[in-house]
């Protein structure tokens, strides 16, 4: 295991008190702040981000994908501890960890970023596996991970952002085995796995819906390794490789490789691995690997950007909503881009009944220095498309002058402007308020074409 070299970007740990009611199971509820950090990385650059008990992101330079336009993007990646997440592991796993939630949910990275969940205790660990739990499904996914023994974590590489866990287990037979990837290459290699046949088809329910994938750097390459040992369920695979043109960046070429079959349990006693390793490529087919997603273009922000999440395999429109101090409301009818409001604030994605995409977000953000007082974030349920859907889960993340805050509740059919929270700015402080549930929004739905 080699030790990555962090390179620091803007790092924010901060405990805000949150007040909520206690006895209100409507109310959104936040993501605990015992231990979260976030921090803003670009198209351009790399960065880590890291808790106080080691929770980390790290982002590899070009994973953080361009606006819309081409323009490179920002993004700010969080992570907050959210033991109130519920999880069900599969059988004969048990969760030891804390539950942390990752964002940004809702995007996929042009490459994968490196998530790291901390093992609590100083014992042995034992046999450890990465969890991300599917968003649409709820369902735990199995990731490829591998654990740090100098700073006690499981790390694992992944495009997309959501909860994440640690499982422990006892040793068996069935346990995963190991590829060791080796990047002997003048350019970055991306691995993910095209075919498989499973040595125990029950685990092929672990597979992530959307696949598996690693990334590997250059020799050399400051703060992202160019070798290491990829965790997978024992059976055969083909691998599809790609890398892009150093000559012409956006152009790309992969190939297959022939069956690589792994054998063996990887054990920490007996760490046995099949071998991979890849050059510059002789004869190689033009494009993407078909089992690499495709990224989804950056969304704008700035000292305030609010963005609304939600999974439905069916088409269902819900609006966001935020408040300035001047009681003017951001949304669809009003600060949709182009345009902005008269504070600044810009609504530059939308997801409507006749584009439907699940899991993209809704993004608001201030375009320039928001002015101080309070705002209010609110959802509001436009409509179900003609599927009749019932109650919805939602996420909502703020981000107030690099201060993140992710709430995870639900609104209900034709439910209309649901408070999600309030906070307020003054100087440079933040404050995070409870929603006000009991109080009803009198707005003006605009029409929607």
């Amino acid at each position: 295991m080699r030790n990555k070299l962090f390179i620091a970007v803007l790092m924010v740990a901060a405990v805000l008190w949150l007040g909520c009611p206690e006895d209100d199971n409507d109310t959104p509820e936040p993501a605990q702040t015992e231990d979260n950090a976030s921090g803003t990385v670009t198209t351009t650059t790399s960065g880590t981000i890291e808790t106080e008990l080691g929770a980390r992101i790290v982002v590899p330079i070009g994973a953080v994908p361009p606006l819309e336009n081409g323009n490179p993007g920002a993004m700010v990646f969080s992570i907050e501890k959210n033991n109130s997440i519920n999880v069900t592991p599969p059988s004969g796993e048990n969760v030891v960890s804390d539950i942390y939630q990752f964002g940004p949910e809702g995007f996929t990275f042009a490459r994968p970023v490196e998530v790291a969940v901390p093992v609590p205790g100083d014992g042995d660990p034992g046999e450890l596996s990465l969890w991300r739990r599917n968003p649409t499904t709820g369902i735990p996914e199995y990731f490829s991970s591998e654990y740090d023994p100098a700073t006690r974590t499981v790390k694992a590489q992944t495009y997309t952002l959501s909860p994440w866990f640690i499982s422990s287990r006892q040793i068996e037979d069935d346990a995963s085995g190991c590829v060791h990837v080796t990047n002997t290459g003048s350019s970055w290699l991306y691995i993910c796995v095209e075919t498989y046949q499973l040595e125990y088809p029950a685990q092929t329910e672990w597979i992530p819906e959307a696949g598996q994938g690693v990334l590997y750097a250059p020799f050399g390459t400051i703060g992202w390794t160019h070798s290491g040992n990829w965790y997978l369920p024992q059976g055969t695979y083909t691998f599809c490789l790609q890398r892009e043109s150093s000559i012409n960046p956006g152009e790309y070429s992969h190939r297959i490789t022939e069956p690589i079959t792994i054998s063996n349990a990887w054990h920490y006693s007996s760490p046995d691995c099949a071998e991979l390793s890849s050059g510059d490529f002789v004869t190689a087919d033009p494009g993407r690997c078909g089992c690499i997603p495709e990224p989804t273009s950056s969304v704008g922000t700035g000292d305030i950007q609010v963005t609304l999440t939600w999974y439905n395999e069916n088409s269902l429109d819900l609006d966001l909503w935020v408040q300035d101090p001047n009681e003017e409301w951001c949304y669809y009818g009003n600060g949709q881009a182009p345009n902005v409001t008269s504070s600044g604030g810009q609504l530059d994605r939308d997801n409507l009944c006749g584009n439907y995409e699940n899991g993209r977000p809704e993004n608001i953000y201030w375009t320039t220095t928001p002015p101080a007082g309070q705002y209010i974030v609110a959802v509001d349920w436009f409509s179900d498309c003609g599927n009749d859907l019932g109650s919805q889960s939602i996420n909502v993340r703020t981000v107030v002058r690099g201060v993140t805050r992710t709430f995870n509740t639900s609104i209900a059919p034709d439910e209309q402007m649901k408070e999600i929270t309030r906070f307020s700015i003054s100087g440079t402080t933040v404050n995070f308020l409870p929603p006000q549930t009991d109080y009803r929004h009198e707005v003006v739905r605009a029409a929607k074409n």
